[in-house]
């Protein structure tokens, strides 16, 4: 009899656990951490998305808004990251395309934009920033936007863009420049190096974030949508292609085209609006010149602190045809790099093609 019972109370408690699980699936971000429930959040950004600048790991951003977050409303929220410091929402939208699937997403933060203005023009982010907005309300539906603008970007109409771009999808715009001049305090007071907040200014992140969900919930506001899109067609996904058409000097290693000398080239052959490409970034990193059909386009810097894979933007805007790109070693490097080598390693370029309908 009594093994009954205990079995009997174990099915009871496993249909009420299933039955709040989908309960809560049904219920908006805003109503979970009113009800205490615990939520489930992705960063999508930069360096300051994955809180480089804080003295310690607690007081990045949002360690210290899920401490808010609990003691507002008992809520936990479980972070889930798609970060990279340097990154543009071009690379978003890649490491997106790449990531694994998270379950359960109630609420997304998407921080880019300084390292963006350094790249292209604000009609190119626009639309990729657009798409990354796409992309992730594909993936998670249900899910809330929060858009942050960073504290340090100057560019208005980078702003501009994050502003329009939200309000078109209900994305909820946060403008962290505001607290910042608001708090009367000094750049170098709330910063590591003038960029980069320290645990003083993430803590005026995380104190905003929080105010804007509590105005949310008081204003019972509908979460972010999936409109038809702003700019041209969105209907693409970024993927890699390896192979070269032509090479001079590189040598293929692992995976990688190598260079470790000037005047080395390497061509690849696409077609698309659409490019970029796949390289690791190192201490030794060295500086390439990029032709697209053999026009400059522009130079890039391949020197990072850290040895990372990265995926760099580098045009958009081409026409839909065929064209070729040409990437050729030079004989400077950045001026960060102090290692007295220069090093090369692309392993492919990363072009544009249509949706599968």
């Amino acid at each position: 009899m009594s093994s009954i019972i205990l079995l009997t109370a174990a099915v009871m408690i496993f249909l009420a656990i299933q039955s709040e699980h989908y309960f809560s699936k049904n219920l908006t971000v805003y109503e979970k951490i009113e009800a205490g429930s615990k939520i489930h959040y992705l960063i999508i950004g930069d360096s300051i998305g994955r809180g480089a600048g804080a003295e310690d790991k607690d007081l990045r951003w949002y360690s210290q808004f899920e401490v808010l977050l609990r003691d507002f409303s008992g809520s936990r929220a479980r972070r889930n990251m798609i970060v990279q410091s340097g990154a543009t929402a071009f690379e978003g939208i890649y490491k997106l395309e790449k990531a694994p699937y998270f379950r359960d997403i109630d609420l997304i933060f998407i921080v880019f934009g300084e390292n963006d203005r350094k790249y292209m023009d604000s009609e190119q982010f626009t639309f990729f920033y657009e798409k990354l907005i796409r992309n992730a309300k594909e993936r998670y539906p249900g899910s809330e936007v929060i858009t942050i603008i960073e504290s340090p970007l100057k560019q208005e109409k980078f702003a501009d863009a994050i502003n329009r771009v939200s309000v078109h999808y209900g994305a909820k715009p946060l403008d962290m420049r505001i607290p910042f001049k608001q708090s009367g305090m000094l750049t170098e007071q709330l910063t590591t190096d003038t960029v980069h907040p320290n645990g003083k200014g993430y803590q005026l992140y995380s104190a905003s974030i929080l105010e804007l969900i509590k105005s949310n919930i008081n204003s019972d506001t509908e979460t972010a949508s999936l409109p038809k899109p702003l700019t041209m067609d969105q209907s693409f996904t970024l993927y890699e292609k390896k192979n070269l058409s032509r090479s001079q000097g590189f040598v293929f290693d692992n995976g990688m085209n190598i260079s470790r000398r000037a005047g080395d080239y390497l061509e690849y052959e696409f077609q698309g609006p659409i490019l970029g490409v796949k390289a690791i970034r190192s201490q030794e990193g060295g500086m390439l010149k990029v032709l697209i059909d053999g026009e400059y386009v522009t130079t890039l810097s391949t020197w990072w602190p850290f040895t990372r894979e990265r995926y760099l933007y580098i045009a958009s805007g081409l026409d839909k045809g065929r064209h070729t790109v040409r990437f050729e070693t030079l004989d400077k490097t950045s001026s960060n790099n102090t290692s007295e080598k220069s090093v090369i390693q692309i392993s492919s370029i990363i072009v544009a093609k249509d949706e599968q309908k």
